[in-house]
């Protein structure tokens, strides 16, 4: 094989690369942007669980202690911040569930369908 042919065949694999690792990403990006609303859901269950932590858990007792007993206030508080933040919890898992792998699937199908057109 002449020298000028093989440096034709490398640039058109150095151009095929390129188109791949191009496509690859560009598919990648696309499926990232799809757990968008699932990563959002997982940070509002993170702000329910810390509110459950935090002053507002407090707050909420103080205000139930006007009506029950201290131990009664303090269970009903925890109880319906850890029920809010295990809901949020449970919504972002099925909303990631729901998305598609950040892999660049179509992209190797499509390059492996090319190798195959190629070899025959």
């Amino acid at each position: 094989m002449s020298e000028s042919r093989q440096v034709e065949e490398a640039g058109d694999r150095f151009e095929l690369a390129h188109y791949v690792v191009g496509a690859a990403q560009r598919e990648m990006a696309e499926k990232a942007r799809e757990h968008v609303p699932a990563l959002r859901l997982g940070a509002v269950a993170g702000g329910l669980g810390m509110l459950s932590a935090a002053a507002s858990y407090r707050l909420g007792v103080l205000l139930l202690e006007k009506r029950l007993p201290p131990e009664a206030a303090a269970f009903v508080a925890a109880a319906t911040f850890g029920g809010g933040a295990a809901v949020a919890g449970i919504a972002a898992r099925r909303k990631w569930r729901g998305a598609r792998a950040p892999l660049p699937t179509e992209t190797a199908r499509q390059v492996v369908e090319v190798i195959a057109d190629a070899a025959n």
